[in-house]
This record gives structure tokens, sequence and C-alpha cells, in this order.
């Protein structure tokens, strides 16, 4: 199983931490006063016209629980690194820590006529469904807040860069930036893509053939060098003579070969180098 994405490291930021400890409070205390849900009223009165009294400790209960976790995310967050899992629990600790201490309130104002466990899991639970929509809400800000920042600084690529290879029955097959492509070699029925990839080099094996790709390379500036070979310029350092006179085109990418230059393409490479 493949581990789970970590979270952005803007989650531990403190203007985030701020949204949750700032907002998930209010929007509890606003939501119950306003609406009074299920029967949350009747509950956080216990029998004594305290619904109001009780609504404004429970909040500064989920307060003081936030301001705390968050406050200690913040401090450890060089030291941290959680994934999306994590982060939920996280968030779920938080949720059940403020539920229990509701409940120790509540529980006493009951005075033993409501079972402590059942005054504990109602508490839990209309936390739970009240500060869901605000916990969710600042989450998804933060994250579309992340994809934001990162197209921003994508590299931009240019639509007409793009090379489409497509195999001998017309199926994509690869789409790559002419300038990632090093060179391309035939071999039988299929063609070798040599290409960059995250700075690293790669091969794709395409079933096709040179005479197929032959309009396509040369529009994107690929240049045949050899009959089994086109060789991005771009990418070329030199081309020098072997001591048997063979030119060979020298890439700019360690560990990859020397291609071969024949005497028929030899004065076009070079003109262009």
């Amino acid at each position: 199983m493949l581990p789970m994405k970590a979270i952005s490291r803007t989650f531990y930021h403190m203007t985030a931490n701020l949204l949750f400890f700032l907002v998930v409070p209010v929007f509890f205390f606003l939501f119950v006063l306003a609406y009074k849900p299920f029967d949350i009223e009747e509950f956080l009165a216990v029998g004594r016209n305290r619904f109001t009294l009780n609504v404004i400790v429970t909040t500064l209960i989920l307060f003081g629980t936030l301001v705390l976790s968050r406050m200690f995310v913040f401090l450890l967050r060089r030291n941290i690194d959680m994934n999306w899992a994590q982060y939920i629990l996280w968030c779920s600790m938080e949720v059940v820590f403020a539920g229990m201490m509701t409940s120790i309130l509540v529980g006493v104002g009951w005075h033993g006529a409501v079972p402590y466990f059942t005054v504990m899991a109602k508490c839990l639970l209309y936390i739970l469904a009240i500060v869901i929509f605000p916990y969710a809400m600042i989450t998804m800000a933060i994250q579309l807040y992340v994809l934001g920042k990162l197209a921003q600084t994508a590299p931009y690529i240019d639509e007409k860069t793009l090379i489409r290879f497509y195999d001998d029955q017309k199926r994509l097959k690869l789409v790559l930036a002419s300038t990632a492509i090093l060179y391309i070699e035939a071999e039988d029925n299929y063609v070798h893509i040599i290409h960059m990839d995250n700075g690293r080099v790669k091969d794709y094996t395409l079933r096709s053939s040179m005479r197929a790709l032959e309009d396509v390379l040369s529009r994107h500036s690929l240049v045949r060098c050899h009959r089994s070979y086109y060789v991005n310029p771009a990418h070329v350092d030199m081309v020098r003579k072997d001591e048997n006179g063979f030119a060979l085109a020298m890439l700019d990418r360690e560990g990859v070969k020397s291609i071969p230059v024949s005497k028929r393409y030899y004065e076009n490479l070079t003109a262009i180098l």
C-alpha cells in the first residue's frame, strides 16, 4: 500500500491555525443560538434554564481546546509531518477532547438524572455534527490556496511545444515537450524516445516507425543525424570524430550514450550548432 500524501506545510502556519480556533468556536456559538438543532436546547439547559450560559461555556471550552491544540502544532511545526489520515485523526481528537470537557460540565448540571456516558455521547455527537462544517470549509479553503500557489509557480508549458506520439494503430501513447526529448532511436518496428522526466533520463518504447514520425519531429526542430536517429540539437554539446573518423554527437546529460552522425547529415547538424 502506498503511503498517504503529507499535508501541506501551510496547515502549520499561524494564519491557518488562527482560522481554526477563531472561526470554529464562533460558528458553533452562532449556529447553536440561531438554530438550536436537534434537542440541544433542552439538553444544554439541564432542566435549569441554563441553555445560553452552557452554550457560552461550551464555546469557550471549544475555543480553549483549539488554541492549545493548534499552538502545539505551530510550535512543533518543524518536527512533525502529518499525512491526511493523521491530520483527520488530530482534528477528531480535538472534537473528542472538547466533547469530554463539555460532558463534565453538563453531567454535573444533570445531577445523575441522565447517565454520564449518555451525556458524554450526546456532547460528542452535538459538537461533531456542528463543527464538521467549518472544519471542512477551512481545510478546503487552505488546500485550494495551496493548489493555487502551486499553479502559479508551476513551469509554463507552451502547447505548441508538445509532441503527441501515436503508435502504429493511431492510439495516443505519450505527450512530451519537445525540449524534454534528447534523441529518438529506431529499432525494428519500434522507436525508443529518450527524454528527461523530473531530472531523470527515461526511455519510452513506442511501436511505430521513424518514417511515421518524420514530419512531427521536423516541425519541432528535432534533426535527423543518422538513418536510425533523430537528435535534439538543444541537448548536443558538440560533435566530434572518433579515432576511426566516425562522427558522434555528445549530449549534455551524463550517462547518455553518444549518437552516431552519418556523413549525409553531418553538415546539416553542425550548421545548426
